[in-house]
């Protein structure tokens, strides 16, 4: 296993996994997005590599305004971690947080924050898995006018 700090010579390789876990995008628009971060330095991300082959990646964020069931700030944020079906239930996830909870510790934080939409209940059992704890649930709403 070898992780990867993601740069411009891997940029399409984390946006073809980004649209993977985002799939209302198209390719283009990842890799745009991707491109965007990786520019803007708004977020790092790393890809795992295992056979020879990208098997996943984590986007990490420093997050100083805040975020929700934290009593930090910053904190650590995780805004996006996605395995290939494949390579699942292989402890990646797990390696992959364990860079996260790295480089939080090198920025002097704390906590590790992430989320997931409520009826995802695959990444709930792997956040719960990997020792997160649900602290509140938040409903969205939006008013056209």
């Amino acid at each position: 296993m070898i992780i990867v700090k993601i740069d411009q010579s891997n940029l399409a390789e984390w946006a073809k996994l980004h649209a993977l876990l985002f799939p209302e995008l198209s390719f283009e628009e990842s890799f745009a997005e991707c491109a965007e971060w990786l520019e803007n330095k708004k977020e790092v991300g790393v890809l795992y590599e295992k056979d020879g082959k990208y098997a996943g990646f984590i986007n990490l964020s420093i997050r100083n305004d805040y975020v929700n069931g934290t009593d930090t700030s910053p904190v650590a944020f995780v805004e996006a971690i996605y395995i290939l079906p494949e390579y699942r239930r292989l402890g990646i996830g797990r390696e992959l947080l364990e860079y996260a909870e790295k480089f939080a510790r090198e920025h002097g934080i704390t906590q590790i924050a992430s989320d997931c939409f409520i009826d995802n209940a695959l990444s709930e059992e792997f956040h719960k898995n990997c020792g997160f704890v649900e602290k509140e649930r938040v409903i969205c709403f939006v008013k056209n006018i």
